[in-house]
């Protein structure tokens, strides 16, 4: 399914791309967006997406065991990332449901600061909007997320660790 917004100069293949869009009637970069009007424009997006998936017959997202999520961002060049996309690998071939975010594209850069995450990677649970645990840094081990990931236990946030 093609991109919406692409992060790549269809041009000259540039990725240094400033996204602009149109409010009421003038341009506005989105990079000088607060935090707010960034989650505006991810949900429009989403409504898109979900909007072509139903068109196109494709509406039932695949199931998984838990509502909780793994959120995973990372960025080129980030020594650590290459570790946080393995355990999103690991964690994905386990049924978990992960979502893998690039902080240098427009969906990455509006979930990332929904979540104020500054550091790549980050890692955080989720359960519906509420943060469960969060790792900004540094990639955890598979049994600290197995144990976040625990429907049953009661679980209280994580320190972000810098």
């Amino acid at each position: 399914m093609d991109e919406i917004v692409s992060n790549t100069c269809p041009h000259c293949g540039s990725s240094h791309v400033e996204y602009i869009t149109r409010v009421t009637g003038f341009f506005s970069k989105v990079g000088s967006w607060n935090k707010g009007k960034i989650a505006e424009l991810r949900d429009r997006r989403q409504a898109i997406l979900y909007n072509r998936r139903s068109l196109l017959g494709i509406i039932a997202e695949p199931e998984h065991r838990s509502s909780r999520t793994v959120k995973v961002f990372v960025k080129q060049n980030c020594p650590r990332c290459p570790a946080a996309k393995e355990l999103a690998e690991k964690l994905e071939a386990g049924g978990v449901k992960v979502e893998l975010y690039d902080v240098e594209s427009l969906d990455g850069m509006a979930e990332a600061s929904m979540y104020s995450v500054l550091a790549t990677p980050s890692i955080i649970v989720t359960e519906g909007d509420t943060e469960l645990a969060s790792w900004r840094g540094v990639v955890p081990s598979e049994r600290e997320i197995a144990e976040t990931l625990e429907p049953a236990a009661e679980h209280k946030p994580v320190a972000a660790v810098a």
